[in-house]
């Protein structure tokens, strides 16, 4: 199983990649193996590089609006473009929105009023600085998005039990706009668990998506690595990738 689709909406296609596809990052030194596991990727989709956007991920909380003109960035060469960008989306159908992670969260957004879908990278330090809530709120406001229309869905990432961190992570969880106290457990002096899905979907629910519109992926990437990449275990840069796409009707 090279690729899993998820059932996030009629409109929409979503999947993740699996450690059967390979590594489609450009942390692996290796460019033409890179390249190749890119356009299967793209066969299995039934398209190809020049419909799929991938941002310059940095762990920023920055949106950036791509369309179809975008097509092609970053995934035949790292490009200056969509730099510092760790969220987009699209009004266009047939253009695959890219989010690379290995434990860190991604989340897919469907605006089913407004015909929107959106690729979300939040890894602890995007959480913290709230990504989530922050491109919600910028697609309620520019782009009159209402959020009980919006289908959301938290993908494969670290789970609470195996992302552990310590009072300077957790510092900057408290400071949080809400209550974040029930997504961490204290182990020790000076180390703690932390709900990094948790605390993403609680960002999608203080903004008005009902709970029964956001799916939670099961997964683990540390306890089903061999399915996924895992930073926290595997420690070689490797990424899965988790798009979506807007069907043309």
């Amino acid at each position: 199983m090279k690729i899993i689709e998820w059932n996030l909406h009629p409109d929409v296609k979503a999947f993740t990649t699996t450690r059967e596809l390979g590594d489609i990052s450009y942390n692996n030194p290796d460019y033409r193996l890179v390249l190749s596991h890119r356009q299967e990727l793209a066969a299995l989709l039934e398209t190809n590089l020049a419909h799929m956007v991938a941002p310059r991920q940095t762990h920023s909380t920055n949106l950036k609006q791509v369309c179809l003109k975008d097509g092609g960035t970053n995934m035949l060469a790292q490009t200056e473009l969509l730099q510092d960008t760790d969220a987009t989306y699209t009004r266009d159908s047939d253009l695959f929105l890219l989010s690379f992670h290995a434990d860190c969260t991604p989340v897919l957004v469907y605006c089913e009023d407004q015909k929107i879908v959106c690729a979300i990278h939040s890894g602890w330090l995007g959480t913290v600085r709230q990504i989530v809530d922050k491109t919600i709120r910028y697609l309620i406001s520019h782009e009159h998005c209402d959020p009980h229309h919006m289908f959301c869905f938290i993908g494969p990432c670290i789970s609470s039990k195996h992302l552990e961190v310590q009072d300077d992570v957790i510092s900057q969880v408290k400071m949080m706009n809400f209550d974040t106290s029930s997504f961490y457990i204290k182990t020790d002096e000076t180390h703690y668990l932390l709900d990094n899905k948790g605390l993403n979907k609680q960002q999608l629910l203080n903004l008005g998506v009902p709970e029964q519109n956001i799916q939670v992926s099961h997964y683990c990437t540390v306890e089903n690595n061999d399915l996924f990449y895992s930073h926290r275990k595997n420690r070689d840069g490797a990424r899965n990738v988790t798009l979506i796409k807007k069907i043309k009707k």
